[in-house]
Parts: structure tokens; C-alpha cells; sequence
């Protein structure tokens, strides 16, 4: 994504905080960096979990909260296909896939309290170790060679928020996804570029707002995992 996007004149600022954004009344005019400022009329917020606070600069709730999660690395596993897909225990939310020669596996925890915490710990294993000896015991036998924790961006129906500000100008974000935003990121980015432009976009995204929680009437969660 980067490539194209500079082969097309963006300029990307790596390790650049955004430190504030400016209005001038309910028009944005610029975003204060850590690099300097950047004049502007238009910003897209699509920061994660930081989503929140980037939004209160220019005075919009998006309502994102962090929530880590984790996985673990298995040693290789022998005669592993290479191409062996996500698979998923609904009940336990268990999943494994291929990666490298191993296997990475996770679930939810929902013992997890929001937060930027990144750090990893052995909290979540029994569960984890519970659910493998009901669906899948052959796991028990690989050996734990590695993990990371990330986080989560999570909103209160535990569905996107995607459109444009109605109290600020040219305000528009894609964010809050809850753990399925790799998959919708490439169609979203379409979307995003066309609220961008001005046109409709080919899926309707209203019932994403940020403005359904203030009407007390969030959307149910269609995929869930």
C-alpha cells in the first residue's frame, strides 16, 4: 500500500504524533505534528486505538476503546499444509492457522480489561488449553516457541465506525473495526476514498456512523468470532 501511494505523490511521516488538530469554527484548517504543522481542510482518522483521542482534538466522539489480545507460536509442526486456513472453534472462539512451519493460535479473553496494555503474560493459557482439549487435543503435544500481544480497537456494538463527522467539516473516519478490520481494510479504504471525492460509495455505510450511539440505537454485530 505504501508504494503505490507514494508513486502517487503521498509523502509518508513515520514515528510523527499528531498532537493537535485546528478549527476555525467547524472547518479543520490544520494538524499539529511533532514535525511541524500541516496545513489542511481535510483529516481521515484511521489511528486504531488511538482513534478516540485523536477525534476529541478536532471535538468528535468516537467512541474506541484498546483492548489487548494475544496469540501464541507453535514449534513446526511435520506435514503441516502450507496453506491450511483460519480455522475457528465458535463456542471457545479458538482459532489456528498456518504460520510458517508452525501454527499461531488465539481466542478472546474475557478476562481482559480495556487498555494500552502490550505487554504479554500467561493469564490467558488455561483457557486457552481447556479449549484446544475440547476441540482440538492434538495441540496439547506442540511446544509454545513465541507470541506478542496487540491491540484491539473496540466500540460499543462491536461494529465499525465509518463516515464523515456532521458537527466538523471534512472530518471523516474508518475505525473501531474489533478484530475484523484486516479483512474489511482494502474495501473500507475504497469507501474512504470515495467520501474523500464526494462520491457515493458502492456500499452503503451509514448505518456505521459514529452518530448511532447518540441516538441510542447501535446496530446488532453480523459477523461475529
Amino acid at each position: 500500500y505504501a508504494a503505490p501511494a507514494r508513486r502517487c505523490g503521498a509523502r509518508i511521516l513515520r514515528h510523527t504524533e499528531v498532537t493537535g488538530i485546528e478549527r476555525r469554527g467547524a472547518a479543520i484548517t490544520a494538524v499539529q505534528t511533532t514535525l511541524g504543522p500541516v496545513a489542511t481542510d481535510t483529516v481521515i482518522c484511521a489511528a486504531g486505538a488511538w482513534s478516540r483521542a485523536v477525534g476529541a482534538m478536532a471535538g468528535v466522539d468516537l467512541p474506541v476503546q484498546p483492548l489487548r489480545r494475544q496469540i501464541a507460536v507453535t514449534e513446526p509442526v511435520p506435514g503441516l499444509p502450507p496453506d491450511l486456513p483460519m480455522t475457528i472453534d465458535f463456542t471457545s472462539s479458538l482459532y489456528f492457522h498456518a504460520e510458517g512451519p508452525g501454527l499461531l493460535v488465539g481466542m478472546s479473553d474475557p478476562d481482559e480489561r480495556p487498555g494500552f496494555a502490550t505487554d504479554t503474560h500467561d493469564r490467558w493459557i488455561p483457557r486457552l488449553a481447556a479449549a484446544m482439549e475440547r476441540r482440538a487435543p492434538a495441540l496439547l503435544d506442540l511446544r509454545r516457541t513465541g507470541g506478542w500481544a496487540g491491540l484491539y480497537e473496540v466500540t460499543p456494538d462491536h461494529n465499525a465506525l465509518i463516515g464523515e463527522a456532521s458537527t466538523v467539516s471534512r472530518f471523516l473516519y474508518a475505525t473501531g473495526f474489533s478484530g475484523h478490520g484486516f479483512l474489511q481494510g482494502p474495501a473500507v479504504g475504497e469507501v474512504v476514498r470515495d467520501l474523500y471525492l464526494g462520491r457515493v460509495p458502492f456500499v452503503d455505510v451509514a448505518p456505521l456512523s459514529a452518530d448511532r450511539f447518540a441516538a441510542d440505537a447501535p446496530r446488532p454485530e453480523v459477523n461475529r468470532v
